[in-house]
């Protein structure tokens, strides 16, 4: 029951995902405002990064510890946040968002963003489940998404 959820549940993302991205290309800077289409690209470009970026940290350490899989990956991206990918999508969200400058993306943004925040608590007790007292430590050491937070972390930490 519970894998027929989650897999209803990643449809449903993928649906409003597309609608985004459509409401995006029906709607584009329907406010005329150039500036946001601007930074929205620059946005769309940095999620692509952190998506990019994550997957990588996450194979290297899968071959470091010469596992294919369940290996908790705590460097590269994934020392800064624990869920980097979530991250990555978020800006990607955000910046269709206010590329399009239109309600009806504001709105299925929002849903996409409240549905990306109840996939990490989810993902989350699923490594505690599965990783135990190390991802509690992780957990306490590297923060969910906020990379501010992971990036001064990491610099006190050097100090």
């Amino acid at each position: 029951m519970q894998k027929k959820k989650h897999s209803i549940g990643h449809i449903i993302y993928v649906a409003l995902y597309g609608a985004l991205i459509v409401s995006t290309i029906v709607f584009y800077n329907s406010a005329n405002l150039v500036k946001f289409v601007y930074v929205g690209l620059i946005t769309i470009a940095l999620g692509i990064v952190f998506i990019l970026w994550s997957s990588q940290s996450r194979k290297k350490g899968q071959i470091r510890e010469n596992i294919s899989k369940d290996v908790l990956v705590e460097s590269g991206m994934y020392a800064f946040v624990r869920h980097p990918e979530f991250l990555g999508h978020m800006l990607i969200i955000f910046a269709l968002v206010i590329i399009s400058q239109h309600w009806i993306s504001l709105i299925i943004g929002v849903i996409l963003i409240i549905l990306l925040c109840f996939a990490m608590i989810e993902e989350e007790k699923r490594n505690i489940e599965k990783f135990g007292e190390s991802y509690r430590d992780y957990m306490k050491r590297v923060p969910r998404i906020n990379l501010l937070v992971g990036i001064m972390r990491k610099i006190r930490k050097r100090a």
